[in-house]
């Protein structure tokens, strides 16, 4: 209970420690990838930063959930700390640009913001080359993601989860925001017989970084869990849909400001799980698979 009575002091000093994490584990300082995206209109930055869309979406959906056993009615309090993990695939690392009029060939593929050396064609009547609008900006095979998390309950069969982060601007980083708020409600219970736990959830989530680029993303699924002794096996379907806005000012006096949101690629997602709990200490971790492969694990304390 100890650990319970200091939860408030520790999730704000958790907090930022997961935001801090995140923009240190990307390897890029975000006034740094402003001016990069600064130099380019929508048409042309659009593919380049879409994986970011596709890989940070896939993370702000995961680990909301690792048990489907909802009491009716009694207290539920625990304290997580999640760790989310993108997997970079070769198709987030490159994209297909178009080249400008009179180029042959028309289209050549180039890198994104997760790619190499950018590539460039070369026009068979003249000789001259067009570049890809930047080299990669992030070398990384994992797109990481971390946030304390908060579970509240149990109100007829209910529970809130709570995620937030909020960290100042810091020498290299502009502020940070991220909130989730989220229901799971058991569903086992209007099906007594039933040999597993089932529960459904409805999650919604939102990041902003700076002023240049924000994320909301939202999951609506049902998850099942069976308890062995210690050990927890879980799993679950959910269909997800998030979204990044991206707004800045080019630096080309000339361009029109760039306001545009793009989806990530995820629609749905199945995951499998496994959980190991000690009275008031659990361990978790599960993989995700979609559009967008994805791996969650944490650590929790509380019960």
């Amino acid at each position: 209970m100890e650990t319970l009575r200091r939860a408030p002091r520790l999730f704000s000093l958790l907090a930022a420690g997961c935001a801090v994490l995140f923009m240190a584990t990307t390897g890029y300082a975000q006034s740094d990838l402003q001016k990069t995206l600064q130099q380019f209109n929508s048409t042309q930055v659009t593919g380049y930063i879409q994986p970011l869309a596709d890989l940070f979406g896939a993370n702000m959906n995961a680990g909301m959930f690792h048990d489907a056993e909802i009491p009716r009615t009694g207290f539920h309090l625990s304290f997580e700390i999640v760790g989310m993990g993108s997997t970079v695939g070769d198709n987030q690392k490159n994209y297909t640009l178009n080249a400008p009029a009179g180029f042959n060939p028309a289209t050549f593929s180039t890198a994104t913001m997760f790619g190499g050396k950018r590539d460039s064609v070369v026009d068979t009547k003249t000789n001259l080359k067009y570049f890809g609008i930047a080299d990669g900006f992030v070398n990384t095979s994992i797109f990481p993601l971390g946030a304390p998390q908060l579970t509240i309950g149990d109100i007829y069969g209910t529970r809130a989860i709570i995620r937030l982060v909020a960290t100042p601007s810091m020498k290299g980083f502009p502020s940070a925001t991220l909130w989730g708020l989220g229901l799971q409600h058991s569903i086992s219970q209007y099906i007594p017989a039933v040999p597993v736990d089932i529960a459904a959830h409805v999650f919604y989530s939102q990041f902003r970084f700076g002023d240049v680029v924000s994320f909301s993303g939202t999951s609506i699924g049902a998850e099942a869990s069976k308890s062995l002794s210690v050990l927890r096996v879980y799993g679950g379907l959910a269909w997800e849909k998030s979204s990044m806005e991206v707004k800045y000012t080019p630096t080309n006096a000339t361009a029109s400001a760039v306001d545009i949101t793009m989806n990530g690629a995820n629609n749905f997602r199945a995951t499998i799980g496994l959980g190991l709990h000690l009275l008031f200490f659990s361990i978790f971790a599960d993989a995700n698979f979609g559009s967008v492969t994805n791996f969650s694990a944490g650590i929790g304390f509380g019960g």
